[in-house]
């Protein structure tokens, strides 16, 4: 479960402090051309893919409840009655079973890890999409902070990968910061892509290390949810990939990020992880479920979604 450096362009990267420019030949001298290493731009754009991810996850989960009240014959005035009229509720985590009406975490899972794979596939077999997947700090784009989440450099990562999202996604659907249901699982995720990937942009170009190394992978989100999970229920017993034996989640969240945190600064032989992306989504989802996202966040985009639908006229 990693978010990786594309270990094809590590040379690339210095072990030292790399130059902050590029070099091309013109008129048989060389012509010195110094790198945007942008900060502010990729900053403003994820504030704002995550705003609208959120405005409109909650916006469809609002419609949703809005024909289940309508659908039982109530009217609804306003948005507190709208919370009122009771909601379908996840899962049982005692049982792992379904009570009516309730979603289904295990499909919403399965989606999840068809479209990752499905990704990985296209790219794989399509060399020239790679560009739109890999997300490269000195780079323009800002777009790829949440589709290289979908991208992964081989079989072995994805694989890592997508069995972190079968045990973590499920699991972390039954915390009470994201009992909202599927809609609000799924902003989480995305979100919670592009934040983790943004934490590695951010390293790279402040450290003036790594921004020439695409990074792929979903284990940003995948320590997020991990986050929620540990905060949640930390007693939770986890195994460690290729280690023998169970240890507490929250422990294994304390050495997980003293791990990252030191990785950071320090390139582990033979490693090549995206060891900031972890480290912010492991803080992203630990402050989410620690400070109430559900209510701080979740609720308010709901509000919203409902008082926008309703000056529309789409309720």
């Amino acid at each position: 479960m990693f978010r990786a450096q594309s270990i094809p362009l590590r040379g690339l990267v210095s072990k030292s402090r790399p130059p902050n420019r590029s070099y091309s030949m013109q008129n048989g001298g060389v012509h010195v051309q110094r790198l945007r290493l942008r900060s502010l731009g990729p900053i403003i754009w994820s504030i704002g893919a995550c705003s609208a991810i959120y405005l409109s996850c909650a916006s469809y989960d609002v419609y949703r409840d809005v024909q289940r009240v309508k659908a039982r014959g109530k009217a609804l005035e306003s948005f507190e009655e709208l919370e009122n009229s009771g909601r379908p509720s996840t899962f049982e985590r005692s049982e792992f079973s379904l009570p009516n009406h309730a979603y289904d975490p295990y499909s919403l899972t399965t989606r999840v890890m068809g479209l990752t794979a499905a990704a990985h596939i296209s790219y794989s077999t399509q060399p020239l999409m790679t560009t739109y997947f890999e997300h490269v700090p000195a780079s323009s784009r800002n777009f790829t902070l949440l589709t290289s989440t979908f991208g992964h450099t081989g079989l072995l990562h994805l694989g890592v990968n997508l069995y972190g999202m079968f045990y973590l996604m499920p699991h972390a659907s039954t915390a009470p910061v994201l009992k909202g249901g599927d809609a609000h699982l799924t902003a989480f995720y995305l979100s919670a892509g592009i934040m983790s990937g943004l934490a590695q942009h951010l390293s790279a170009v402040w450290l003036r290390r790594g921004y020439l190394a695409p990074s792929l992978g979903a284990s940003g989100v995948l320590f997020a949810l991990l986050g929620i999970v540990g905060v949640s229920f930390p007693s939770t017993q986890v195994g460690i990939i290729l280690l023998p034996g169970s240890i507490r989640i929250d422990e294994a969240m304390v050495w997980i990020a003293l791990f990252d945190a030191v990785g950071i600064f320090v390139r582990y032989p033979g490693l090549y992880f995206a060891h900031a992306s972890h480290l912010g989504g492991l803080g992203l989802g630990v402050a989410y479920a620690k400070y109430g996202g559900d209510r701080r966040i979740w609720r308010p985009a709901r509000k919203l979604g409902f008082q926008a639908m309703r000056a529309l006229g789409l309720l």
